[in-house]
């Protein structure tokens, strides 16, 4: 016959017992506690700087003139493949195709949807806003150029007088037979500004483009992104440049074509 334990011992043993299980069920709680999450070993994500332009329209003066649009208008019927070219100029809310520019020899951007032709003879005219011709520039395109955006320079005689405005006009001769007498014409209108002092600050190109976007300087705006896209497809420049003509509400650009230049 079994001698009974004491009821004191059989206390102390399940005290000793549950006070284990206690620690156990802390050591467990404390382990897991200090484990690890998933989101804590992974380092937290950056989000990437946005570099959007940020486009503000001038106003434009009550002299700016006649309205108009982008496109060309004229040309014969050698000109037919080229009737989609349209000027990459923002409009007035007189529907007038004008922008500013720092610049005593802009450049003007065109959209070519066709390409153009090798030898194929444009001409450049800068005229007073009464018409009055200041500078005129006829050259041969040197080679075929592919659909997309074109930039073609002031007459290198151009001579623009700060706070005036003046029309500039891109013909293209398609058909030589008739060069005098219809040519397909696209042409907007420029004003002459000074340069914003913070110019001066800008390192980089999308940081200049900025400055001349924010101040509505849209000639020279477009050609610093324009000029450098030439030379340099970086994916940085390209977004900006597709933000830049959306921004002033100019859409289904194709990308920017070298232009050869004159001969």
């Amino acid at each position: 016959m079994k001698t009974p334990i004491p009821i004191a011992n059989r206390i102390q043993k399940i005290a000793q017992s549950c006070c284990l299980t206690t620690i156990a069920l802390l050591s467990t709680i404390v382990t897991i506690s200090t484990l690890p999450t998933i989101a804590q070993s992974q380092p937290a994500i950056k989000p990437k700087p946005s570099q959007k332009i940020r486009w503000k329209p001038p106003i434009p003066p009550s002299s700016l003139g006649i309205p108009g649009n982008r496109a060309q208008g004229g040309g014969t019927r050698g000109c037919k493949p080229y009737q989609g070219i349209a000027a990459l100029v923002p409009l007035s809310p007189q529907n007038i195709p004008w922008g500013r520019t720092t610049s005593n020899r802009p450049t003007v951007w065109l959209n070519v949807p066709q390409g153009l032709a090798k030898d194929l003879p444009i001409e450049i005219a800068v005229r007073e806003q009464n018409g009055k011709p200041i500078a005129k520039q006829l050259f041969l395109t040197k080679s075929s150029i592919s659909s997309g955006a074109i930039g073609v320079s002031f007459p290198t005689t151009t001579l623009l007088q700060g706070d005036r405005i003046y029309r500039w006009e891109v013909s293209l001769y398609c058909d030589s037979q008739e060069r005098v007498d219809r040519p397909l014409v696209v042409q907007g209108q420029i004003q002459r500004i000074s340069a914003p002092v913070k110019l001066t600050a800008a390192k980089t190109d999308l940081e200049t483009t900025q400055i001349f976007a924010e101040n509505g300087i849209w000639y020279d705006a477009i050609t610093q992104m324009g000029n450098r896209l030439v030379t340099a497809k970086e994916p940085e420049l390209t977004t900006a440049w597709s933000e830049l003509l959306a921004a002033a509400g100019i859409k289904g650009i194709a990308p920017i074509q070298h232009w050869s230049g004159l001969k």
